[in-house]
């Protein structure tokens, strides 16, 4: 398939993924979530390697540059999850997952720095629409009594998606200009995640800071294996060399058209018709970017 087909399937998985997380998280304790989902998703992905036999060929590509590379990757994404999960658990699925899915311009102001991707006066316009989204956001946000510029969880979903970005371009260094073999990354990427939730969660415990009840739920193990698919499908789109990050990573965010609306079925959001208006912003922002 052409990287963009592998893009666009591995969106559809993400907005899975989103609606799993939602279910998950909602009024449940985050840390918890995270390393019981990205267990699964760990197990899920070693799973499926070693029923395709790819899992000799893991090891054998495996190097000190390789766990380097995949353990900063880790880390990052960490972050960015964490900051993520926690916006979630309290912000409306219909405005947290449309934040996120703005990273892309800052990936694409990040790609025109380090890689050189100079964008046209078309994509400029694009990323000035998905600015002008977020303010929009606030807009709709304020009906729902959220002040977009001062509520903790807002500034933790920009955050996410501030650390979500910067994921994206250590992925173009390591898949294009390292030209790492995909399923090794991911496998040593997903044993990282695992030990930096459970070193996290265990540093929360023995310090006895406050923390939240946790409450398993179906949902929780689906959120780490849709998870570990969109990332195989990304990372595999991404391998292509022809492939710019800062239009991949766009393309994936598409998602979020298939999150708002299945997300405000299921969870039952309010004041759609204003968020629609901010989440179209974004979308031809996106669309002229990708020009």
């Amino acid at each position: 398939m052409s990287w963009t087909a592998w893009i666009l399937l591995s969106s559809f998985f993400l907005a899975l993924y989103d609606l799993a997380k939602k279910a998950g998280v909602r009024d449940n304790a985050v840390l918890p979530v995270l390393l019981c989902s990205t267990c699964c998703g760990c197990a899920a992905f070693i799973a499926g390697i070693s029923v395709c036999g790819k899992l000799p060929a893991v090891f054998a590509n495996t190097n000190e540059q390789v766990l380097l590379l995949a353990a900063i990757k880790s880390v990052i994404v960490a972050t960015s999850w964490v900051f993520t999960f926690y916006a979630l658990r309290t912000l409306p699925i219909t405005i947290a997952t449309p934040i996120r899915a703005s990273a892309p311009a800052l990936v694409f102001i990040a790609a025109f720095f380090l890689y050189g991707e100079i964008p046209s006066w078309i994509q400029a316009i694009g990323m000035l629409a998905v600015f002008g989204g977020y303010f929009a956001f606030s807009w709709a946000g304020k009906h729902e009594g959220i002040d977009f510029f001062r509520n903790k969880a807002v500034w933790s979903a920009i955050a996410g998606a501030g650390f979500s970005a910067l994921s994206s371009i250590w992925d173009k260094y390591v898949f294009q200009v390292r030209a790492m073999p995909v399923e090794t990354v991911q496998f040593f990427f997903q044993v990282g995640l695992v030990c930096v939730y459970a070193l996290i969660l265990s540093g929360q415990r023995l310090l006895k800071l406050p923390h939240d009840r946790f409450e398993f739920r179906f949902t929780i193990p689906f959120v780490g294996i849709l998870l570990a698919a969109a990332d195989w499908l990304y990372f595999k789109g991404l391998a292509v060399p022809e492939a710019p990050i800062s239009v991949g990573s766009l393309l994936r965010r598409f998602s979020v058209v298939i999150t708002f609306v299945l997300g405000a079925r299921f969870f039952h959001e309010t004041n759609l018709k204003r968020k629609a208006l901010a989440l179209a912003a974004i979308l031809v922002g996106v669309i002229l970017l990708c020009i």
